[in-house]
């Protein structure tokens, strides 16, 4: 196997993933416009102590606070009151469990406010205290109300497609999605800030649970992950889980954006898949410490929002292919106090072509037009047509590293196939399977153990393949 440099090494498993052309000299241009744009980023970041040289990236260990969504409150309240109907709750009855429900959870909050407590005792007719939390509360209420013993019918279809019957109580998953609606959750992530070439190229992964316009999947501005990778201004930030802690390129994201930075002006720019002001403010709040702290800087910015506000900081690079949400209302441009920021930021670059290393000129392509569809055998790193290679476990081998068994045509590598002779004395090729299988002793006759002694399945007329001599 072809050794590498642990960068061309990456760029080429991202090529590999998603079964794109390419060659050792266009992902070398790629990768030598990455590191001719990108040295002052780099060499700005390591002055982080949570630099990681392996990953390219600043890498933190924080937590996102899942806030309590009123609507979701308020949807589950209105599934219980609902659950309460069927339930058989009628007139007055009805309306002091619906009253005592509302203001349990009228606040949208874990625990009700103390002034509401006095409602839920006199219309509930349960017993609460202060500081208690509401989905304690709501669980009492609904026990005391009875819809704990609402049954109903749910059909479902059997193994065999038939529908079954079967009795069921519904208030304890109606009571499961009212209680977590009630209740904020602290989810641990691993935070990366990172120039190394490969997130920018899985900026919107396969990977992950979305994506985006520049997914290399057939995104229709893949182009511009290449776009952003050869500037020297952009980073990208993403979060993936905590338990994850290298190959961050490899690993499905669960947000992502981009941020650009240069001489104290920071772009955020917009957030994936959910544009969450709060979240963004979090991320933001994160990568300005960052910068502050790498430029030896007290950690204070001035924040300009408004388009017209953002848009003198900015300039999208000519003939780049990446699409520009940063100037589509999602740019929010951050100053250090520290510095004249007096100079735009300078965004994107020529998309290079992964075959032969020259411009792209359609923001949907990462080749050009002029050269064929090529990729590099893993196993000896020869250059072959992409038609005439064959992909196994996630990678392309020529003709000679792999080839198909000749009996049940599964593609093999060179070493796992036995030579055998096809009835007529042609050579072939097959996996171990189809060997032991086809060369064994003719099962038609009685003779097979003396047939295994002499070989004499090339002499037999039932036996299409003989152990090669």
């Amino acid at each position: 196997m072809v050794q590498l440099d642990p960068l061309t090494t990456a760029f080429y498993d991202v090529m590999y993933q998603y079964q794109l052309p390419f060659t050792p000299e266009g992902v070398a241009a790629n990768l030598n416009t990455w590191r001719e744009s990108k040295t002052p980023l780099v060499e700005l970041l390591r002055r982080h102590p949570n630099w990681n040289e392996r990953e390219l990236a600043v890498v933190f260990d924080f937590s996102e606070d899942r806030k309590i969504d009123r609507n979701a409150v308020d949807e589950s309240c209105f599934e219980m009151t609902q659950l309460a109907q069927m339930a058989g709750l009628q007139g007055s009855e009805l309306q002091d469990f619906t009253a005592a429900l509302e203001a349990a959870t009228a606040d949208h909050a874990t625990v009700p406010d103390a002034g509401r407590l006095e409602t839920i005792r006199q219309r509930g007719g349960i017993k609460c205290a202060e500081g208690q939390k509401a989905s304690r509360i709501v669980n009492r209420l609904c026990l005391h109300f009875g819809l704990d013993r609402y049954e109903t019918d749910k059909v479902t279809l059997g193994p065999d497609g038939a529908p079954v019957t079967r009795r069921v109580k519904p208030y304890h998953a109606a009571f499961a999605r009212l209680a977590d609606s009630l209740n904020p959750v602290r989810i641990p992530k691993t935070g990366v800030l990172s120039v190394h070439p490969c997130d920018f190229l899985e900026m919107s992964s396969k990977k992950s649970t979305w994506n985006s316009c520049h997914r290399l999947n057939g995104g229709g501005y893949r182009g511009g992950c290449q776009s952003y990778m050869g500037d020297g201004v952009s980073m990208i930030f993403f979060t993936v889980d905590n338990s994850i802690r290298e190959n961050f390129y490899q690993a499905p994201r669960l947000t992502r954006q981009i941020f650009c930075y240069r001489d104290g002006v920071l772009l955020q720019s917009r957030l994936y898949p959910d544009n969450n002001s709060d979240t963004r403010k979090l991320y933001r709040g994160l990568v300005q410490r960052t910068i502050a702290q790498c430029e030896g800087a007290p950690d204070l910015w001035k924040t300009y929002t408004g388009a017209d506000d953002v848009r003198p900081f900015l300039q999208t690079a000519e003939r780049s292919l990446h699409y520009p949400d940063y100037i589509h209302g999602y740019g929010v441009v951050s100053l250090l106090k520290a510095s004249s920021g007096n100079k735009p930021l300078m965004i994107g670059s020529r998309t290079l072509c992964t075959c032969c290393g020259q411009p792209v000129a359609h923001h949907a392509d990462v080749k050009c037009g002029v050269c064929s569809e090529s990729v590099v055998c893993k196993e000896c790193g020869r250059t072959v047509s992409k038609w005439t290679a064959h992909y196994l476990d996630g990678a392309y081998f020529c003709g000679e590293c792999i080839s198909p068994c000749d009996c049940c045509g599964e593609l093999k590598r060179g070493g796992e196939l036995r030579a055998a002779v096809k009835r007529g004395g042609r050579i072939v090729r097959l996996c171990e399977r189809c060997y032991s299988t086809e060369t064994a002793g003719c099962a038609s006759c009685g003779s097979r153990e003396i047939c295994r002694i002499i070989d004499g399945g090339r002499f037999c007329s039932r036996a299409d393949y003989a152990a090669a001599a």
